[in-house]
C-alpha cells in the first residue's frame, strides 16, 4: 500500500534580489512526483540547494505548496487546515539535520519529550508520562537520568538520539529524516544509522531519507530518487541504480564516490559548466548546461520519464526509443 503519494508538487518563493531589493521568483521544487510504500525507505539525493529540504518541509506541512498534491493513506492533505492536519501530526514526524538548533536549549530533555505527549494526550498521569519517556530514551540508547539534563550537556550524537526520541515518542508511521547524520562524526554516523534501521524494523516505520551522501543513502534506502535543481531526474530501486545509472547527472554523481580499490577503473566523466542560477534556470532539462551528452532539444523541453524496466525511470531524451 502506498502511504505517501506526491504528484506534480511545486513550490515557488518570492525573494529580494540584489542590494536594491528587486523582487524575483525562484522555483525550489518543480513538478515532483513519487510514491512511498508503507514500510519502505525512499532516499532523496542531490547537491545542496536542489530542493530536498523544501520537499521535507512540504510533506510535513511546515510549508504550503504552490501547486500539486500530497496524499497520506489516500487522503489529500495538500491544503488541509492546521486544525484538521493536527490529528495526523502524531503519525508524521521529522528529524532535522542539526540536533542542537532543533532542540530548545532552555528546556530539559524531560520537557522536550513530554511536550508531544501532552499535545496528543498520550498520558493521563505524571507517572505514565515519565515511564514513556524512560522507555523511549532506552530505545535510542540513553539513560533515564538523562531526562533531567539540558541539550548543551550532551554530545552531537546524543543530541541527535534525543531528536530521534522526540520524533518516535508519538508512535508515528512516517518519518522524514532530513540529513540526520551529516553534522556528526563518521563513527557516530554509523551508530545513528544502525539505530534508525533498528527502529524502522521494531516500530514498522516508513522513511523519507534525505542526504547528499550516497554511501549513507545506499546503506539505508530501498529506492532512490535523484534530484537536481528542483526536479527529479531518475528513480529506481537502490541496487538497480548503483548497478546501472542512466541519467548523465546520476552517472556524474555516483562517479564522485571515492573508491578505495586502486586497481578499479573509475568513470572518466567530465562535469561541464556550472550550476545554473535559480533566478534564471534552463527552460528545458535542468541539467542541460552541464550535460556532456546534451542535445538541442534538451534546451527547449523537459523530457518525460522513460521506463527502463522494473520501475527504473529516467527523465532523459537519450532513452526516448527505449521508453
Amino acid at each position: 500500500m502506498d502511504l505517501i503519494q506526491v504528484e506534480n508538487l511545486q513550490k515557488k518563493f518570492k525573494v529580494n534580489r540584489g542590494a536594491m531589493g528587486k523582487k524575483a521568483t525562484i522555483t525550489a521544487v518543480k513538478d515532483v512526483s513519487f510514491t512511498i510504500e508503507e514500510g519502505m525507505t525512499l532516499g532523496l539525493v542531490g547537491e545542496s540547494g536542489c530542493g530536498k529540504s523544501t520537499i521535507a518541509k512540504l510533506l510535513i506541512k511546515l510549508l504550503e505548496p504552490t501547486s500539486g498534491t500530497i496524499n497520506y493513506e489516500g487522503r489529500d492533505v495538500t491544503f488541509l487546515k492546521e486544525r484538521h492536519f493536527k490529528r495526523l501530526r502524531r503519525n508524521i514526524q521529522i528529524v532535522f539535520q542539526d540536533p542542537f538548533s532543533s532542540l530548545n536549549t532552555r528546556m530539559s530533555i524531560y520537557k522536550t519529550l513530554s511536550r508531544p505527549l501532552k499535545i496528543f494526550k498520550f498520558s493521563d498521569s505524571k507517572e505514565k508520562e515519565r515511564e514513556m519517556i524512560r522507555s523511549i530514551l532506552a530505545e535510542v540508547g540513553l539513560k533515564p537520568e538523562h531526562m533531567n539534563r539540558y541539550p548543551h550537556e550532551f554530545s552531537g550524537g546524543q543530541r541527535q538520539r534525543i531528536a530521534i526520541a522526540r520524533a518516535m515518542i508519538t508512535s508515528p508511521r512516517f518519518v522524514v529524516l532530513d540529513e540526520p547524520t551529516s553534522a556528526l562524526d563518521v563513527s557516530v554516523q554509523a551508530q545513528i544509522m544502525n539505530l534508525l534501521l533498528r527502529l524502522k524494523e521494531e516500530l514498522k516505520l516508513t522513511y523519507l531519507f534525505i542526504s547528499h551522501d550516497l554511501s549513507v543513502v545506499k546503506f539505508i534506502s530501498d529506492a532512490i530518487a535523484v534530484m537536481y535543481l528542483g526536479s527529479i531526474l531518475e528513480m529506481a530501486e537502490t541496487q538497480a541504480l548503483f548497478d546501472k545509472r542512466y541519467h548523465p547527472y546520476t552517472q556524474l554523481l555516483l562517479s564522485s564516490i571515492p573508491e578505495p580499490d586502486p586497481d578499479k577503473k573509475m568513470d572518466n566523466l567530465i562535469d561541464t559548466g556550472e550550476l545554473p542560477s535559480q533566478y534564471s534556470p534552463p527552460k528545458g532539462c535542468p541539467f542541460v548546461t552541464r550535460c556532456p551528452r546534451r542535445m538541442e532539444r534538451c534546451e527547449r523541453e523537459m523530457p518525460p520519464f522513460y521506463d527502463m524496466g522494473n520501475g527504473h525511470k529516467v527523465a532523459c531524451f537519450l532513452y526516448e526509443k527505449t521508453g
